[in-house]
């Protein structure tokens, strides 16, 4: 791999030397070229992060198992230990050697005082592992009641509305005393991160050129096996620092990467290593480059990175709505296709997650937009109609370029979705 790139190339130029293609205009003139094909070539080649001076400090591969760098530091370890264990026999005499000076000890301090400091010490280890045992037993008694002070805490429902809260209670892993306060507080915090449409103010870039970063975002999302939290992060990340600062098109894709190596640290239990990065971006970026793009955008976004995502507010909806695990998926796919759709970001995220919920439940014939829905989306059916309509209608033109999500979602693992047509008309307004 040819590690001097010239600045200010990057994948989106869809260079001849890796992709096969030769700039970014001839992507969307002929449709027959391949897009953004860098990590197909993830697998059998060296990477620049294995490839380190230091040759003890191992880089984890895009599709590397960490298990295995564990289980090679376990065996170093044992076989350390073996080497430093002397032999069985003079074990058995060192410890033979330890109890006898302990015995002979015990005999020769004999003494009334000292008896009477070890009775002392031992009442008291027994008065404290009493005070100990009284203190489990209040704990237990007070966990024992936070059923009853949960139902006394917890927001009053209506009547015509499921609780959906209400049979989770003892699950401390669910949070459902709270999370009627937690989604509330996202709406109200949602209107703080509005995207503006900021196309018109940059010079040099496109929606086009968005629409393939998301794509490429979705497709490095799938190979590191990130949550979709981080990609709808990322992809906020990216709205947001472009309606605030101009930026040229050999810079997009940097951009794209180090929203989504941010969204990394605050998401993902174990985040990809810049090393990760800059191979996925064919090498089109410093280092240096990519660590003063990470600072540039923190500072601009302010180094406020808990962002309401329409991904939240449509899992806590299907779980509402009580919606079954194809239909939430038909609903993901809806909203990650949408993900690379200037024209969506002028609206908010909760109205985006409840417009995929609605139009997924259409399309499965999984029921209608009920009170329950209506009550903690706070969205009628009329008041997302409309963008129904245009999701619909993304539904059945998707862009013929940019296939990831498409291939994604037409796996079975996610319940071949993809393949599900677009409604009609008529079944839309019915």
């Amino acid at each position: 791999m040819n590690s001097k790139k010239s600045k200010g190339t990057s994948l989106l130029d869809v260079r001849k030397s890796k992709s096969g293609t030769s700039s970014l205009g001839q992507i969307h003139q002929d449709p027959k070229k391949p897009v953004l094909n860098v990590l197909s070539n993830l697998n059998g080649i060296k990477r620049q992060g294995d490839s380190m001076m230091d040759q003890k400090q191992k880089r984890r591969a895009a599709f590397g198992d960490i298990t295995n760098a564990i289980n090679e530091n376990n065996t170093l370890k044992k076989d350390a230990q073996k080497k430093a264990k002397p032999p069985v026999g003079l074990n058995i005499k060192v410890t033979k050697k330890k109890s006898e000076k302990k015995k002979t000890v015990k005999t020769e301090n004999a003494d009334p005082a000292l008896d009477d400091i070890i009775q002392l010490s031992q009442e008291s280890l027994v008065s404290s592992s009493q005070d100990s045992n009284s203190s489990c037993k209040s704990s237990l008694t007070d966990l024992s009641q936070i059923s009853t002070v949960s139902e006394d805490e917890k927001e009053t429902v209506p009547a015509t509305v499921d609780d959906v809260d209400t049979e989770n209670l003892q699950d401390t892993a669910q949070c459902a005393l709270y999370a009627p306060f937690i989604f509330r507080y996202y709406k109200e915090r949602e209107l703080l991160f509005m995207v503006p449409m900021y196309m018109d103010t940059q010079t040099t870039l496109t929606t086009n050129m968005r629409a393939i970063l998301v794509d490429w975002l979705v497709e490095v999302q799938e190979n590191f096996e990130l949550n979709h939290e981080t990609l709808y992060l990322a992809v906020k990340l990216v709205d947001t620092y472009l309606s605030i600062r101009q930026v040229p098109k050999e810079n997009l894709q940097l951009v794209g990467a180090a929203s989504l190596f941010v969204a990394c640290k605050f998401d993902e239990r174990c985040p990809p290593l810049i090393e990760d990065f800059l191979y996925i971006c064919d090498d089109a970026y410093r280092r240096t480059e990519f660590l003063e793009m990470e600072r540039t955008l923190l500072k601009t976004i302010g180094f406020d990175i808990g962002m309401p995502l329409s991904y939240r507010f449509l899992r806590r909806y299907a779980k509402c709505a009580r919606a079954s695990m194809e239909t939430l998926t038909m609903a993901r796919y809806i909203l990650e296709m949408s993900l690379m759709e200037y024209e969506f970001i002028k609206y908010r995220e909760s109205k985006m997650a409840s417009a995929c919920l609605l139009l997924a439940m259409k399309m499965k014939n999984a029921g209608e937009w009920s009170s329950t829905l209506e009550y903690y989306t706070g969205y009628t059916d009329k008041d997302i109609s409309g963008l129904v309509r245009e999701l619909n209608a993304m539904i059945a033109s998707p862009p013929k370029q940019l296939t990831t999500i498409r291939s994604k979602y037409s796996h079975s693992v996610f319940y071949e979705v993809a393949k599900v047509p677009a409604l009609s008309e008529e079944a839309l307004t019915s």
